[in-house]
């Protein structure tokens, strides 16, 4: 639309008209795009190239934006009192003069007259077109309205004065008014303060608030010291400041169309540490930290350049970004990666998206593995798949990254590390740190903020290289300058101007400078004008937006609510605009360089800066926000439903924001919050599906907050359970710690009161696991039977299946094999009928578990079959199957074998929501290796973190005391700790565990009739109970006869009644044997006995059971006169305690320390 205005007396005028119907003046018009007064009849405008012709369709959505403006207000002093006496001509004849006076030195500082108000002027500056110079170009009109009437009575007698009053701030701007000067365009507490800011201005002066001097200060001169004023209508006094003059003033960033400047240090150190990297064949990672746009990235695509050219150092470089807000989830810049290296686009269907991931994944990895990773990767280029649990994610990509790695030297860029999530941060660290002999350089981009709120970080992994970069000075920032200018065809008389107003940002450089390039190439660049601005590089920004056309401008609006990845469908729906009109506003920003193609190339746009987007979002009326919101959360659903599955919390960011801004406006939120909160629950669900319980849980806490408790409230019982579920998986300690077993209890009685009895069964589930991790196995077999009591009649369900699978868990524990077997097939029967993978194979780890307690060696086979399953399928259950055949390996004395099963599970551990039994392996190898002093560190560490699921550690809390014992250093609160936790559980492994360590404590303390009564209590509950699974406490027992006689008969019994012999049995059976000769005093006997079983304990590996035995076989040796055969042993048992600072060994052994 092209409006007709009349210059002289500013009416509006019909676009027929020629002449002012008013004051009969020629009439110009002004273009619809940079508002610029042109002649009538012209094609196009002469300032900005615009066609007169009417603008493409554009959004319902833009006639109203938020706009930080700049008011000025002027009144006349003593007018009331001059009208009162002059006749209604002169009286015209003045305020015309005055009107036309004012009007003149608003017009030519770019100001917009608003009203007039009896002998007022309201004037408004940053409408429609806002630049980074409003404040000032206000406050100059000011003065020089001042000076006008000062030095020219008006109507050419009548000397009047004036005051001024100047706001700035935020403000509603209507910019179809905005079109026709001298409607009211703007709404905003900014209008009143001016108003309020005038009164208090001295006669002939202009008084300005403390935004508009903070937006002014190194452009006008102003008194040395403030006021302080009381305004109306205000709580506080305000800070305001009386403007004298004006002064000389001026700014900066980075371009890759202009060399380097000052950094040639950092773009050395980082060269020589990639280049290190790659000829050392290490892995190694460099942060490089900076404030926005002080040229982090611009550095790291120096590098690239410095290596590309160079012939001896070849590499592969892998890019991603981590996305704000959480978009994109934990893994946003995997998935880049993923898609970029397989030249995936988001409009790929999933074939070709599958195909394009296969074939990219078969140049690096063995073809044994491409559909596995291509499967588990997938997910993150959007394709559908089974869960995937992060750290089934993050294995994957150790491994691509390591053959990537070792295929060719590679560089992998993270950047905005700062936007990343806890997950990905706890990946990298884990990749520097387990990824080793390969050439891999990872090389992180964040801001400083990030180490305040990431401290998991903490600058980054031991070795992490850091190069900070600090803003550009002196003649580096004044070369910058230069450059840009040279290349953009600006006068370099402008360097030192624009070197003074940026800060040393090279960010806010480049986007000042590229602003001048479009005013220029538009034919509208004024020095002067342009050169006077403000610090802050938003008016730039802000200033690029308002030159964009109306469709230009809508597009953009739209793109800022929709995120860091635009696509044209998306803003097509947004706006309810032809794909056609979009796309053809798009390409135009990407003209301006304010979006830019991403990895997906035409389909995919992102933000050239995140200040771009910020400032256009920012300018959107509350209301709008809100309907592209819900326009996007629509349009991200479409895509879901047709088949992408990374988009849930995208929808649930933008349904929340429509309701948070509903409410902020005190609209009717009721259908906002409904669409919230589906959109949080099904968001949870999505990141729980991949096994992410962070972002699951804050999507339903979110989801509760907006959900009233009288509102659907059996939904909403359902949702609290999920998110205490959430909350016992994330921290167990916590949830027992803030009382939230009590609160899954009350939710089971409210869900069974209002008849729902699946509800109230799962509850009942998750108590008995809790329970169960707590070592309260009475507590917790009674909510498990309860689960199960409930889902008897109920069909079959995977939530049925867990409940049963978690009772035979729990037999499991407490020995009773054939309730464990039971239990364990009617858990696999339901997996195996509703298509539960990992359910059955959890069942399946059940029955292979109890076999073996019956002894029949076939459960060993049966879990290794379970085993086999978990990794084919990549299962979450392989953590448990692998924690448990390290266990058996262990009982069969195959050290070498558990260990490495122990290793599997322990890094399945960081990755998968698996429940297991909380364990220090650490400490527990440490046992075997000898190496106490690692055990005791270990252990101490283990147990300080004060978590209650770590009481089922008996055997390490009462090893932990007898070892401090034999060293010097006494723990009988260890001893009574586990004997008063294993009796209160009910469970006979804790009870055989903590009887027989703490015997071993007393024996070695020469306790003897403490060490035979809990000898004897282990006893009784073995006569009740026998069990294959011996080896934690087993050769405890053994250790105790050795060094209390009269318990040799009892470990007699033990040994001889266990179900299966094994290596450990037959090394403890040796240690019986010796204990009884040297009950009937045969040294000779006890002695051979007992180098017989060192022997056997070395070849298991067990070296602290091997040396335990050999200071008592030296002992018997020393009885028997037979010191040849003492003297080999005792030496090794001196060597042992000297290393291990353990003295009481050569007690044992009968020597005197």
């Amino acid at each position: 639309m092209i409006d007709h205005i009349c210059l002289h007396c500013h009416t509006p005028a019909d676009p027929n008209y020629r002449f002012c119907g008013r004051c009969g003046a020629p009439l110009h018009v002004r273009c619809a795009a940079c508002l610029a007064l042109m002649a009538p009849g012209l094609e196009f405008c002469t300032v900005c190239g615009h066609p007169s012709s009417p603008a493409p369709p554009t959004s319902d959505t833009g006639r109203e934006e938020r706009r930080t403006v700049t008011v000025l207000f002027l009144d006349l002093v003593g007018f009331t009192r001059m009208a009162e006496g002059l006749d209604p001509e002169d009286l015209r004849q003045l305020q015309m003069s005055y009107f036309s006076t004012a009007s003149a030195v608003i017009r030519r500082y770019g100001g917009i007259l608003e009203k007039y108000i009896g002998d007022a002027v309201v004037a408004v500056f940053g409408v429609p077109v806002q630049t980074e110079h409003d404040a000032v170009r206000a406050v100059r009109a000011g003065l020089d309205l001042q000076r006008a009437l000062d030095e020219r009575p008006l109507a050419g007698r009548y000397p009047m004065r004036a005051r001024v009053g100047i706001a700035t701030g935020e403000a509603l701007v209507d910019l179809e008014a905005a079109h026709n000067a001298g409607e009211a365009m703007v709404s905003g507490d900014v209008v009143a303060t001016a108003s309020r800011l005038q009164h208090h201005a001295p006669d002939g002066g202009v008084l300005v608030g403390a935004a508009t001097r903070r937006a002014t200060v190194g452009s006008i001169r102003y008194a040395e010291a403030p006021h302080h004023v009381t305004l109306a209508g205000k709580a506080q006094p305000a800070e305001v400041w009386v403007a004298h003059g004006t002064v000389g003033r001026v700014q900066i960033i980075d371009d890759d169309s202009v060399p380097l400047v000052g950094r040639g240090q950092e773009l050395d150190f980082v060269t020589s540490a990639l280049t290190r990297c790659v000829a050392e064949r290490e892995t190694r990672l460099l942060s490089v930290v900076g404030l926005h746009g002080i040229g982090k990235s611009r550095l790291v695509r120096e590098v690239a350049r410095r290596v590309e050219s160079s012939p001896d150092v070849v590499v592969r470089w892998l890019t991603g970004r981590c996305l704000p807000y959480g978009e994109g989830g934990p893994y946003a810049a995997l998935a880049e990666i993923v898609k970029t290296q397989a030249g995936v686009l988001d409009t790929d269907d999933e074939q070709t998206t599958r195909s394009r991931l296969t074939a990219v994944l078969a140049e690096i990895v063995p073809a044994a593995d491409v559909d596995r990773l291509a499967g588990l990767l997938g997910p993150l280029a959007g394709l559908p798949g089974r869960p995937v649990n992060p750290g089934e994610i993050e294995t994957a990509w150790l491994d691509v990254l390591a053959a990537t790695a070792r295929d060719l030297s590679t560089v992998l860029v993270v950047e905005d590390l700062h936007f990343a999530d806890e997950a990905m941060i706890r990946f990298l660290c884990r990749l520097v740190q387990s990824v080793s002999d390969v050439p891999l350089f990872v090389l992180c981009t964040y801001r400083p903020e990030m180490l305040d709120d990431q401290p998991v970080w903490g600058g980054g992994p031991p070795g992490t290289l850091t190069v900070s970069l600090a803003p550009l000075r002196g003649s580096a920032l004044r070369a910058l300058a230069g450059q840009l200018l040279r290349y953009h065809e600006l006068p370099e008389a402008l360097t030192d101007r624009l070197a003074a107003i940026t800060d040393g940002n090279p960010m806010y450089l480049v986007e000042y400078v590229r602003m001048l390039a479009e005013r220029a190439a538009d034919g509208e660049l004024d020095l002067e004008a342009d050169i006077t601005m403000p610090e802050t590089v938003h008016g730039v920004v802000a200033n690029r937006i308002d030159l964009l056309d109306t469709a230009e401008r809508s597009a953009l609006n739209a793109a800022a609510v929709l995120g860091d990845t635009v696509w044209p469908g998306a803003i097509a729906a947004m706006l309810t605009l032809g794909l056609d009109d979009v796309s053809r506003a798009l390409r135009g920003l990407r003209r301006r360089d304010m979006l830019v193609a991403t990895a997906g190339g035409e389909a995919e746009l992102a933000f050239r800066h995140q200040l771009v987007r910020d400032v256009a979002y920012g300018r959107l009326p509350r209301a709008s926000r809100a309907t592209l919101h819900r326009r996007a959360a629509e349009w991200l659903q479409g895509q879901a439903v047709a088949g992408r599955h990374d988009l849930a919390a995208a929808v649930a960011r933008h349904r929340v924001a429509a309701l948070e801004l509903t409410t902020s406006l005190g609209l009717d939120t009721a259908a906002d919050a409904e669409a919230a909160r589906q959109a949080l629950v099904s968001a949870s669900e999505a990141a729980f599906a991949v096994y992410a319980v962070g972002p699951a849980l804050a999507h339903l806490e979110d989801a509760l907050t907006h959900w009233p408790r009288d509102l659907r409230p059996a939904q909403r019982l359902a949702v609290e359970l999920q998110r205490r579920r959430l909350e016992f998986l994330a921290d167990g300690e916590r949830f027992y710690r803030e009382g939230g077993a009590k609160d899954v209890l009350r939710i089971a009685e409210r869900m069974l009161d209002a008849g729902d009895r699946y509800g109230a069964a799962r509850a009942q589930t998750l108590l008995g696991q809790a329970e169960y991790m707590r070592a309260d196995q009475e507590r917790a077999a009674e909510h498990l039977g309860r689960a199960i009591e409930l889902f008897a009649d109920l069909p079959a369900s995977p939530a049925k299946a867990e409940a049963y699978g978690e009772l035979a868990r729990l037999h499991l524990m407490r020995y009773r094999s054939a309730e464990a077997a039971e239990l364990g097939g009617i858990a696999r029967e339901l997996a195996e009928r509703l298509g539960l993978a990992d359910a059955m194979a959890s069942a399946m780890v059940t029955e292979a578990l109890a076999q073996h307690l019956d002894g029949d060696v076939a459960g060993l086979e049966q879990l290794e079959r379970a085993v086999a399953l978990c990794r084919a399928q990549r299962l979450p259950t392989l953590r448990r199957a692998t924690h448990n055949l390290s266990g058996l390996l262990l009982e069969e004395g195959d050290l070498r074998r558990a260990a490495e099963a122990a290793a599997e599970s322990a890094a399945a551990h960081a990755m998968q929501v698996s429940l297991v039994i909380s364990h220090s392996r650490e400490a527990e190898w440490a046992y075997f290796t000898g190496d106490w002093r690692t055990l005791l560190h270990a252990a101490d560490a283990y147990f300080d973190a004060d978590d209650e699921t770590r009481e089922w550690d008996m055997q390490l809390r009462a090893r932990r005391a007898w070892i401090r014992a034999l060293c010097g250093e006494d723990s009988g609160v260890d001893i009574e700790r586990c004997l008063d936790t294993a009796r209160r559980s009910g469970l006979d492994r804790l009870v055989f565990n903590a009887c027989a360590h703490s015997a071993l404590y007393h024996a070695i303390r020469g306790e003897e009739t403490h060490a035979v009564t809990l000898l004897g209590e282990l006893v009784q509950t073995w006569r009740e109970a026998p069990t294959t699974m011996t080896v934690e406490w087993l050769s405890a027992v053994a250790h105790v006869a050795t060094l209390s006689p009269s318990a040799a008969l009892l470990a007699t019994e033990v040994v001889a009644t266990v179900p299966r012999r094994t290596r450990w049995v037959e090394a403890a059976d040796l240690l019986a044997t010796g204990a009884r000769a040297e009950a009937d005093g045969d040294y000779h006997l006890a002695g051979r006995s007992w180098a017989e079983a060192v022997e056997r304990y070395d070849d298991i590996g067990a070296a602290s059971d091997a040396i335990l035995v050999a200071a008592s076989a030296v002992r018997a040796f020393h009885a028997a006169g037979s010191e040849a055969k003492a003297r080999p042993l005792l030496s090794r048992v001196r060597a042992f305690a000297e290393r291990n600072r353990a003295p009481g060994l050569l007690r044992l052994a009968g020597e005197e320390t």
